[in-house]
């Protein structure tokens, strides 16, 4: 079984393209359908679908199958996870992401439709075919207490003593990152059970890549920011300030919250909070197109002559 993965910088046009793939996949190939998974840890969450970018496409509305966890948006033989799913407060992992992903992709099977992943989480992309059974380990409120009265360097050693073998393996970037050690602690403290292989691991992931020059994504990136400042971002963010407290929550990280924040609490004028927006956008663009370098993906430069129709007909030839 062959699952494709979309890959690509932010504003490149990975969601569009998938749509317009499935549609082309159904007209020449045998599926009876087509599940789209979007791989984003921020546009699962409720509540913020302006500022994640969580739009819903055209024609597409809310369904439930009571064979799946979550809910998904359809539009007759094409089904969307993963967008707007869980609340701002809820928990969400690569685990979580493997849960829905896993339970898709055996309804596929059984259904005789293609899966597509598409977002800019590479990570989760990654770890779809990872049974590594740490990836389970549930967060110890115990340890969690703990460090938070600890200071940098005893999170370390306290971590380097409970988890050796993976305190090696860390880059400077984790080691001298709170949260990244106190995951590592809860795992090595942790009593690990077998994964169980699941039935839908006996297939293949390919992975197909979008990309267009850096200072043409840096203007898409400028005018998407204005449009969703100009629109209801502003009004989302409000909103989530008077909602919730705990702004600690990875769900309060996805790029916008923090800039509109600030410039509602006067700390950011319009044209700094645009400006601040944009960079950190343009950052996690570049960041996305560093994970994907010297990695198995096909890719295909939305600029040239023609790619479109020559993405199409390679990924035909490969379903």
């Amino acid at each position: 079984m062959k699952i494709l993965s979309i890959v690509g910088p932010t504003a490149v046009g990975k969601t569009s393209f998938a749509l317009e793939l499935a549609a082309e996949i159904l007209k020449n190939k045998n599926y009876t359908g087509i599940d789209l998974i979007s791989v984003d840890s921020r546009q699962v969450y409720q509540e913020l679908e302006i500022i994640s970018g969580a739009d819903i496409p055209l024609g597409f509305k809310k369904n439930k199958d009571k064979t799946l966890t979550y809910s998904f948006l359809n539009n007759e033989s094409i089904n969307l996870h993963g967008v707007s799913i869980i609340a701002p407060t809820a928990e969400w992992s690569v685990a979580h992401f493997q849960d829905l992903a896993w339970e898709v992709i055996e309804s596929a099977r059984k259904e005789n439709h293609l899966v597509i992943m598409i977002g800019g989480t590479g990570l989760y992309h990654d770890q779809l075919l990872n049974l590594d059974a740490s990836l389970r380990v549930k967060p110890n409120d115990e340890v969690r207490q703990k460090a938070e009265t600890m200071e940098l360097k005893d999170l370390q050693s306290w971590a380097e003593e409970v988890n050796p073998a993976r305190f090696k393996q860390l880059n400077n970037s984790d080691i001298n990152n709170p949260r990244r050690l106190i995951r590592l602690i809860e795992i090595g403290l942790a009593t690990i059970q077998p994964q169980k292989s699941p039935t839908l691991l006996d297939m293949e992931q390919v992975y197909i890549g979008l990309n267009q020059d850096l200072a043409k994504i840096e203007q898409k990136i400028k005018v998407r920011v204005e449009e969703r400042f100009l629109g209801e971002a502003i009004d989302e963010v409000k909103k989530l300030q008077q909602k919730h407290d705990d702004w600690s929550l990875p769900a309060f990280s996805a790029l916008g919250v923090s800039e509109i924040s600030q410039y509602l609490n006067n700390f950011f004028s319009k044209e700094d909070c645009l400006e601040q927006w944009t960079l950190h956008e343009l950052q996690y663009a570049r960041r996305q197109l560093t994970w994907w370098k010297n990695r198995d993906v096909s890719w295909f430069k939305i600029d040239d002559a023609e790619w479109k129709p020559t993405a199409f007909t390679y990924i035909l030839n490969l379903c």
